[in-house]
Formats: C-alpha cells, sequence, structure tokens
C-alpha cells in the first residue's frame, strides 16, 4: 500500500517526475532511505505533502485523455482538491510554488472557471517572472478571456527576462497574426492580429 490515496500502477508512475516514485511507495516517509533523502534535501518539510501534489499530477494527465466529460471532470476535481490541499500545507519556499500557481490554473480551466484560471496563471507569474510556462499559460488564458492586452503584457514582460523564449515569441507572433501555424487555441487566425 502507499502513501495515503496515491497508488499508481508502474506504467502510470512512468508519467510522473522523479520524486513521485518515492512517495508511491510504503516507505516514502522513510528519511533513512536515499531515495527519501535526497527529495528531502530538495522539498524541506513541504515533502511530506508531495503524494498529494503526485496524485494531481496524475489526475491531469489522466483528465486530458478522458474522452467521457463526467469522468474528465470527476479527475479534475480530485486534482483540484489535492493541489489545495498542497498550497494549504506547503511553506512559502516551496520550490514548485510556480507550477503549483501553473497547475491550479489549467485544473481550474478544464473545470470551466476561467476567472479562477486567470487568478492562478497571475500567481503563478507573480511567483516567478521568468516561468516560461507561468507567462504562456496566462496569455492563452488571456486570449480566451477576451483580453489581448493583458496577453500582450505578459509576452512582453516574459521576453524582456527570457528573450529566447520561444514558447513566448511564437504567442506573440500568434497574437499579432504572423504565425503560420502553431498557435494555441483562440488566437487570432494569420493575418488577424490584434493590436
Amino acid at each position: 500500500m502507499a502513501i495515503g490515496n496515491f497508488n499508481p500502477s508502474p506504467a502510470e508512475l512512468r508519467l510522473l517526475p522523479a520524486y513521485c516514485g518515492p512517495r508511491a511507495q510504503p516507505w516514502g516517509n522513510d528519511a533513512n532511505r536515499p531515495e527519501v533523502r535526497r527529495w528531502l534535501q530538495v522539498f524541506g518539510g513541504d515533502y511530506i505533502h508531495m503524494h498529494h501534489y503526485c496524485e494531481a499530477l496524475l489526475r491531469l494527465h489522466k483528465a486530458r485523455t478522458e474522452a467521457d466529460p463526467d469522468r474528465r471532470r470527476g479527475m479534475y476535481q480530485v486534482a483540484l482538491n489535492n493541489l489545495e490541499y498542497v498550497r494549504e500545507r506547503v511553506g512559502s519556499g516551496f520550490v514548485l510554488r510556480a507550477e503549483l500557481h501553473v497547475l491550479l490554473a489549467e485544473t481550474h480551466a478544464g473545470l470551466g472557471d476561467l476567472g479562477a484560471a486567470l487568478a492562478e496563471a497571475r500567481r503563478s507569474v507573480q511567483a516567478k517572472p521568468d516561468y516560461v510556462r507561468g507567462i504562456a499559460l496566462l496569455a492563452d488564458l488571456s486570449v480566451r478571456a477576451g483580453q489581448a492586452a493583458e496577453a500582450r503584457r505578459a509576452l512582453e514582460a516574459g521576453l524582456a527576462r527570457k528573450p529566447q523564449a520561444r514558447r513566448l515569441r511564437l504567442r506573440l507572433a500568434c497574437l499579432d497574426g504572423r504565425a503560420a501555424r502553431g498557435c494555441p487555441r483562440g488566437y487570432p487566425a494569420p493575418g488577424e492580429g490584434r493590436r
């Protein structure tokens, strides 16, 4: 039996980051195990909550590929519950803080709550202003919400910090209608850029 409800199959565990491996074992809290000591050095006291984080990652992965809308919604809800658990318990220096907000944003978007998704994406960028994944998600959600100006501000600020970030450059080109392909959902068609 793994820790808590986090009990992935070997195939599911291969989809997750390495730090999830020890949390899927009954000895996942044993600081005498080298596998646990390694991640305790990374996460400190927050390591104790990582099985909830890993469960959320697994549920999000499953939700993205689930065809049945009720099952998909249920997976997003389980992910949200686990992510909120983590947010309420980890310290202010949690090393995955920006990613946690991205995951919360993706989960809220999956549940159809664009306002909450945008708020979490903004928190991700506040937590780590050069986190490309958070900036890109904030831009994507802003475009979906009809807030092209916010998307542009986020992308331009991100590119000022990470000028070579292809993901951000592509989105800015999409926003301007200059990208021939590869634009995320909601961006203008080529030649229909927003100013």
